[in-house]
């Protein structure tokens, strides 16, 4: 008779993981369906604690030319998603006026994060101030997008933010599933070792099946609405995954952060869902 052997400290940590991710997940749920304002202030601390990951990961060191970068980096990373908040509650803003708001906020971060690098001694400045700018591109934007896409002249629509959810979610237990089981062919070895084609056409199929679905319950959603949103996902999320591999391996981390015990950071949880909203927010404000 063959027994298997689990390791404890596999055991542990499996457990750890499975303790953390129900907690996670119930707190998401609560926080959106509470209602509006439970929903802007979660959503808001995930964006912080998204920002101060990366900002901690890009500026590491306990110096003031760190320092600095980390909480202006944080503060200008919270405008975008505080100018969603005014836009999604009716705020009337003008082509022109908006354009111009865009642009100063431009051109304050050029002039906030690159200016002050000539002026200090240290080497790769102009890749140090790209870093800081990278930041609010990255995380700042994407969470901008978020507020545009589940509040409509105030009304909050708790559903959006949780399909969107829901759809991500889909994708990475599609991908782990197909890829565990049937994963031979590496996607992007020197990037991640374990993400292969079988699990990325899983994960794809998992999205399509539930953003049909998602369609078929949700009056607001056509089944058009439900397969196009779930193929962004399926196609912009693995890609989110991959782009925040690619900075941990370039900073040498194996998470961005420890507030998960057992998954790592917020920005870990995240970083699909960052890359798939913009492109999400775009068919569903313009093109839809």
């Amino acid at each position: 008779m063959n027994c298997v052997i689990l390791n404890p400290t596999t055991t542990s940590n499996l457990r750890q993981r499975v303790i953390t991710g129900t907690y996670f997940v119930l707190i998401i749920l609560l926080g959106t369906l509470a209602g509006k304002w439970p929903f802007i202030l979660l959503f808001g601390l995930i964006l912080f604690a998204c920002l101060w990951e990366y900002y901690t990961l890009v500026a590491p060191k306990d110096i003031w030319k760190d320092l600095w970068r980390k909480y202006s980096g944080i503060i200008w990373g919270l405008i975008p998603y505080t100018l969603g908040i005014f836009l999604a509650h009716g705020t009337q803003l003008p082509g022109k006026q908006l354009a111009l708001l865009i642009l100063l906020y431009m051109t304050a971060l050029l002039a906030w994060f690159f200016i002050p690098e000539l002026f200090v001694r240290r080497s790769e400045r102009f890749s140090q101030a790209a870093l800081g700018l990278t930041g609010l591109i990255y995380v700042a934007l994407p969470f901008g997008c978020l507020p545009l896409i589940t509040i409509a002249n105030g009304e909050y629509s708790f559903y959006q933010v949780l399909a969107i959810l829901v759809l991500v979610w889909a994708n990475d237990t599609g991908a782990y599933l197909t890829g565990m089981r049937w994963g031979k062919r590496l996607l992007l070895p020197q990037i991640s070792p374990k993400k292969t084609w079988e699990g990325w056409m899983g994960g794809m199929v998992l999205t399509m099946l539930t953003g049909r679905l998602i369609a078929h319950f949700l009056d607001s959603w056509s089944v058009v609405d439900g397969l196009v949103i779930a193929a962004l996902v399926s196609v912009w999320g693995p890609l989110g995954d991959l782009v925040e591999s690619m900075l941990k391996r370039e900073f040498e981390v194996k998470d961005s952060g420890q507030l998960l015990p057992g998954h790592g950071g917020v920005l870990d949880r995240f970083d699909a869902f960052l890359f798939a909203l913009p492109p999400v927010a775009l068919y569903w404000l313009v093109i839809r």
